[in-house]
C-alpha cells in the first residue's frame, strides 16, 4: 500500500495526461486565443499543490477491501479530483473568492485579462460567467473519466458510478446549506453540523471511502465502517479549516485570513460567539 507521498508520485502525472489530452483536444476545436488561455489555465488549479484526499481515501479502502488491479483502479480516481476542481471553480464563484492555492482563482483571472486587453461589458460578470462555464467543462470530464474505464469489472464499476452520482447530489446539497446559511444573521449547531456532513464528510471521506469499497467488490461488508469514520473525519477536518480562516499563516494555508468569517460563514466557532458572547463582543463580531 502506498503512502501519501508514493501516491501521489503515481497520481500526479495520470492526471496530468489526462488533463494535457483533454485540453489539447479542446483547444484544437477554437482559434480564440484568450479562451485557448483561460481553459489552460484551469490546468494550473488542478495540479497545483492539491492534497489528493479524495482519491488516496478511495485508494487506501480499495487495498483494504483486497482490491486486485492496482495502477489500473489509480487511474480511475483520477475523476475525483477533477470534480474537485469543478467544486472549487464555482465555489469561489460564490465566495467571490481572490486566490486558491496561492494563485488566483479563475474568475479573477479572467476578469483582470480582460481588463487588461480593454473589454467592454461588465467585466466582473462576464469573469464569473466564463469561469462556470470552466467548471462545467471540467464536471463533463469527470464523468468521463469515471465512466470510461474497461479495466474493473462492470458489476463493481457500475455500484461505484452510483456512489459517485449520489456524491454529487449530496456535495451540490451541502454548497446550498452553506449558501443558505450565509442568509442568517445567526444559525444554529445542528445546521452547521448538516452542512459539514454533506460538504465536506459525505463528499471528502465517506464516498471516496464507498467508491474505493465498491471497486473491490466489497462495498457493504465497508458500509458501517465508512460512515462512521467518514463522518469523524469529515467533521474534524472541516473544524480544523475554519480554526485556520481564523489563526492560520497564509503563507501556509494559501488563504486570505478570516476570509470565511468576511463572508458570513457559520461555523462551530462562529456559532459559540452568537450563543455565549456578551452584547459588546456580538455587536463587534456583526
Amino acid at each position: 500500500m502506498y503512502t501519501l507521498k508514493e501516491f501521489k508520485n503515481i497520481f500526479d502525472p495520470l492526471l496530468e495526461e489526462f488533463i494535457d489530452r483533454k485540453l489539447k483536444d479542446f483547444l484544437n476545436k477554437t482559434s480564440n486565443s484568450f479562451i485557448k488561455d483561460y481553459i489552460s489555465y484551469s490546468e494550473t488549479l488542478i495540479v497545483n499543490k492539491g492534497k489528493r484526499i479524495r482519491p488516496y481515501t478511495a485508494y487506501l479502502m480499495y487495498e483494504t477491501a483486497g482490491g486486485k488491479y492496482g495502477d489500473k483502479a489509480i487511474r480511475l480516481f483520477i475523476a475525483l479530483e477533477i470534480f474537485h476542481a469543478f467544486c472549487l471553480i464555482h465555489d469561489d464563484v460564490m465566495d467571490k473568492g481572490e486566490t486558491r492555492r496561492g494563485i488566483k482563482t479563475i474568475h479573477n483571472y479572467i476578469a483582470d485579462n480582460l481588463k487588461k486587453e480593454n473589454r467592454i461589458g461588465d467585466i466582473k460578470h462576464i469573469g464569473n460567467s466564463q469561469a462556470i462555464l470552466v467548471g462545467d467543462l471540467l464536471f463533463s470530464w469527470a464523468i468521463e473519466s469515471f465512466k470510461n474505464n474497461k479495466d474493473i469489472p462492470s458489476e463493481s464499476m457500475e455500484k461505484a458510478v452510483e456512489i459517485f452520482y449520489k456524491m454529487i447530489d449530496e456535495v451540490i446539497l451541502g454548497q446550498m446549506l452553506d449558501v443558505d446559511l450565509k442568509t442568517r444573521l445567526d444559525s444554529n449547531e445542528n445546521l452547521i453540523n448538516e452542512k459539514i456532513i454533506m460538504k465536506t464528510a459525505r463528499y471528502s471521506f465517506i464516498s471516496p471511502l464507498l467508491i474505493g469499497a465498491a471497486l473491490a467488490g466489497q462495498d457493504k461488508k465497508y458500509q458501517e465502517f465508512a460512515e462512521e469514520l467518514g463522518e469523524t473525519l469529515g467533521i474534524a477536518f472541516q473544524t480544523q479549516d475554519d480554526l485556520l480562516d481564523i489563526l492560520g499563516d497564509e503563507n501556509v494555508t494559501l488563504k486570505k485570513a478570516l476570509g470565511d468569517i468576511a463572508e458570513g460563514q457559520h461555523t462551530f466557532f462562529t456559532n459559540y460567539i452568537f450563543e455565549n458572547g456578551s452584547e459588546t463582543e456580538l455587536q463587534y463580531f456583526k
